[in-house]
């Protein structure tokens, strides 16, 4: 097997089906490690397979040692293979750049995650553990999840964008922190000695208090350390809210940053907005939205109200009119009758096979109507020309 399949095989952005088939794999492999890790500490069903339980969990972190190899080997390879198969030429690494390459990526949070899957479970085993202790390393295979889960890498831009903002409330945060286990020690070391004794033992409290908590096993007695217990909720409450409103933050403008990336990359594919230039382009992204479809799904409805047109991106769509269907291709857009004559559907529209649709809702058609007019009349001539031709075949 080349370099190039086994890259696009362990590529986790890659669309191809040895790609597809490698993640379906592995996914429920992780799956059924960590069932085996949960199950296993049952004491009845630990002492009746225990054999078999550390046999599959042995098995499991053989393959995963197997794609650790793959993907160290891949990080040194002398070509770089494009995610997909785009008829790209393969440019070679400078040999000094490859020395090294290796030896970074096994340091890289992904090379250390597939390492840790790989060798922990045997090398316990080897040293003498319990397989039931053995197999508790296996929790660590959950971590093989964040190759497959955008989300996680959404969720480091984040922290990463926002660290300054985190970290300021973070210093608030120890700040009150340490002052709230101050006055507690201050106040209440007269009446609970062994809770409040100290600045140290206090922190329990304040770290329970300030995180809103409130386990009940210190208890403030005296009225300023009540008073105090007030105040620290209250901080707690407004400092953890304060973090919640940078995250959600940070998460929505990233959200919207990668919807507008994604989107324009669908709009610029289309030959009525490319042709227009950047500008318009931009405008269109706002504007459209991204729909996904199977093959043989009902897009439009005969007799249906018209509140949208679609682009079609990639796949087809067949529209069911007489005398014959038409087929309607990337570049192609429907539904656009509907908003113009503000009339019903006028015939049934289908995919054919998988379909990625841009969807553009009526208001917003009507202020592009408004705004755009160049792009209003490319759509009204085709749908001059759409409607002429409907006649002359009727």
């Amino acid at each position: 097997m080349s370099d190039w399949v086994v890259a696009r095989m362990l590529d986790p952005r890659s669309s191809s089906w040895p790609a597809q088939a490698f993640r379906t794999g592995q996914i429920p492999a992780v799956g059924l490690g960590v069932t085996g890790l949960v199950i296993g500490t049952v004491p009845t069903i630990s002492a009746r397979y225990d054999t078999a339980l550390t046999g599959v969990m042995l098995l499991l972190a053989a393959l995963f040692l197997v794609e650790f190899l793959l993907r160290l080997r891949l990080a040194g390879s002398v070509a770089v293979p494009p995610a997909e198969d785009d008829g790209q030429s393969v440019t070679p690494r400078p040999a000094a750049a490859r020395a090294f390459r290796p030896l970074r990526w096994a340091l890289s949070p992904y090379g250390l995650i597939d390492l840790v899957a790989a060798l922990p479970v045997p090398i316990a085993l080897l040293a003498g553990a319990s397989s039931g202790n053995a197999r508790l390393l296996a929790a660590l295979w959950v971590l093989k999840l964040a190759r497959h889960t955008p989300a996680i890498g959404l969720f480091g831009r984040v922290v990463r964008n926002k660290r300054r903002a985190l970290v300021g409330v973070m210093v608030g945060f120890v700040m009150a922190l340490v002052l709230a286990a101050t006055l507690a020690y201050l106040a209440e070391r007269g009446e609970q000695p062994e809770t409040f004794g100290s600045i140290p033992g206090a922190l329990w409290w304040a770290i329970a208090t300030l995180t809103t908590t409130g386990y009940g096993d210190q208890v403030p007695v005296t009225v300023p350390g009540r008073m105090l217990a007030g105040v620290v909720m209250i901080c707690g409450i407004a400092t953890f809210a304060l973090w919640a409103g940078i995250l959600a933050t940070g998460f929505a403008h990233e959200l919207r940053r990668q919807t507008f990336l994604e989107t324009w990359d669908l709009v610029a594919r289309v030959p009525l907005f490319s042709s227009l230039g950047p500008r318009i382009i931009a405008d269109m992204t706002g504007l459209l939205r991204r729909l996904e479809l199977g093959a043989d799904q009902a897009v439009i409805r005969k007799g249906r109200p018209g509140d949208c047109m679609y682009f079609v991106v990639e796949g087809e769509v067949e529209v069911r009119v007489q005398p014959r269907p038409v087929v309607l291709g990337p570049g192609g857009f429907f539904g656009e009758m509907a908003l113009i004559t503000g009339e019903a559907r006028k015939a049934n529209v289908l995919t054919v096979k998988p379909t990625t649709l841009l969807v553009l809702d009526v208001a917003d058609f009507r202020a592009m109507a408004a705004s755009r007019p160049d792009v209003m009349a490319i759509i009204g001539r085709e749908a001059e020309r759409r409607g002429a031709s409907q006649t002359s075949a009727s």
